[in-house]
């Protein structure tokens, strides 16, 4: 499985989110997946929490998400 990390940000000092694009079975997806580093780790590792979207969901991730921003942005 082909894997390519194209955006990360911390979320705290031990937590961190990636978002990647990942080819399974010839099929492209969207991965956004929350990686963790372990006590006395170096490496960081992938958690259970996150999701995996076929590559064709992202419009709709998008607009998802901006829907959010402006709901946030009226909060604020």
């Amino acid at each position: 499985m082909e894997s390519q990390v194209v955006s990360q940000f911390k979320k705290n000092e031990n937590e961190e989110i990636r978002i990647s694009t990942r080819v399974y079975k010839e099929k492209l997806y969207v991965d956004l997946r929350l990686f963790f580093l372990p006590k006395g780790g170096a490496e960081w590792i992938p958690s259970k929490k996150g999701i995996t979207l076929p590559i064709e969901h992202l419009p709709a991730l998008r607009e998802g998400l901006t829907k959010v921003e402006q709901a946030v942005a009226q909060v604020a």
